[in-house]
């Protein structure tokens, strides 16, 4: 069978984080059962349309995913195990707030069928966490690790994210030295972009940010810590111990095949590219018994031959394995060198870009830069002989 990711978004928080741009809305209410009820609709229509799949990852991000009560995250994959054929060892990831779990909700969240648990904890100095607006303190994050430990998680990623307001090189090593003692299988390392819509992209004036040379201090130093301590880069954003890499991610970065539901969710299927509006209300009220799906979508976009190879090659080269020639010319039928080689010389003289056993690579320098690079050597417009 074909196989297929599938992600499912929970767009509520307790508190909106001063950073974040993705899609929630503010609840002391948790998630409302009506919202339950328009994913398990959303999801009957999927499961119709891929019999022929095998559901081998499942994704629960937000928001916050944890705001789930033990009882609707029996309920919700109960669902998921309807309506989709889950292959036995999928990879099944619950994203979590420290400031919303306890022992027995962990219990039940493992019961359900959840193997992985992504701790959104972000920092271990009480100061980033406070800048951050985040609902927790460093002590919670400990006790958060800790007691899914206890109730059986053997699979934990740790959020950290660097280049903050007022954070110095040292508040990120102590940070680190932190999670190394904790010693999760996976972290997600990301900086800090200031995005449009956010308390921080307000505040921009007034932010006292690190500069460009200390930003690049803390990633080049972050970066030689993890894989000091076990920790490797697969990813621009990624480390893992072995074998422990983020399965559902990496099928983005592969441009595999996944389904997304709930608003502001994003797909990748039969050779679209399709989202949802940003629109709880919108979405909920076009699962009601009158209501009309289409007015949910926010983007259909089929991908010509084309755009797919110049997809991939952004994506694959996001992977610290990069691109395969071979496997590149099995997919396309197209010589990669004769595609991108003269677009990447320049990048490889200044070695940025590395030559591999099997084809071309970032190396880390390229990797920190790698957005400059690829909008450079790639056009989604360019034309392909016979794509």
């Amino acid at each position: 069978m074909k196989k297929l990711g599938l992600y499912i978004h929970i767009p509520f928080c307790i508190q909106k984080c001063r950073y974040c741009d993705f899609y929630s809305v503010p609840t002391n209410a948790g998630v409302p059962d009506e919202y339950l009820e328009a994913l398990y609709k959303h999801m009957d229509e999927y499961g119709l349309q891929t019999q022929e799949y095998c559901v081998d990852t499942v994704f629960l991000g937000g928001g916050t995913p944890s705001l789930l009560t033990e009882k609707q995250m029996a309920s919700l994959f109960k669902k998921i195990y309807r309506d989709f054929n889950v292959a036995k060892k999928a990879e099944i990831t619950v994203e979590a707030n420290p400031g919303t779990i306890d022992k027995n909700k962990l219990r039940a969240y493992l019961k359900a069928g959840i193997n992985r648990l992504s701790l959104g904890v972000q920092s271990f100095c009480g100061g980033d966490l406070g800048v951050c607006g985040r609902i927790h303190g460093v002590n919670e994050n400990i006790e958060a690790f800790r007691i899914a430990r206890d109730a059986g998680f053997s699979n934990i990623s740790m959020d950290i994210m660097f280049g903050l307001p007022d954070q110095t090189m040292a508040d990120i090593v102590s940070t680190l030295n932190t999670v190394f003692k904790l010693s999760p299988e996976h972290i997600s390392f990301y900086g800090l972009k200031i995005e449009e819509g956010t308390p921080f992209h307000d505040m921009r004036d007034s932010l006292s940010l690190p500069n460009e040379d200390s930003e690049s201090e803390m990633y080049f130093v972050s970066r030689e810590l993890m894989q000091q301590n076990g920790y490797f880069q697969y990813e621009i954003s990624n480390f893992a111990k072995k074998n422990k890499f983020c399965r559902h991610n990496v099928k983005y970065w592969n441009g595999d095949e996944y389904l997304g539901v709930g608003p502001a969710a994003h797909s990748y299927f039969s050779g679209k590219r399709f989202s949802f509006k940003r629109d709880l209300g919108l979405y909920i009220d076009s699962f009601s018994e009158n209501g009309a799906q289409e007015g949910i979508i926010d983007e259909m976009i089929d991908i010509p031959p084309s755009a797919r190879v110049a997809e991939y090659v952004m994506l694959r080269m996001r992977l610290s394995d990069g691109i395969d020639c071979e496997k590149f010319h099995k997919l396309f039928g197209r010589d990669f060198d004769s595609l991108y080689y003269e677009k990447i010389r320049p990048y490889i003289s200044s070695g940025h870009i590395l030559r591999t056993e099997k084809g071309y690579a970032f190396s880390p320098d390229g990797m920190y830069v790698s957005n400059y690079i690829l909008s450079r050597i790639i056009d989604f417009d360019m034309t392909i002989p016979g794509a």
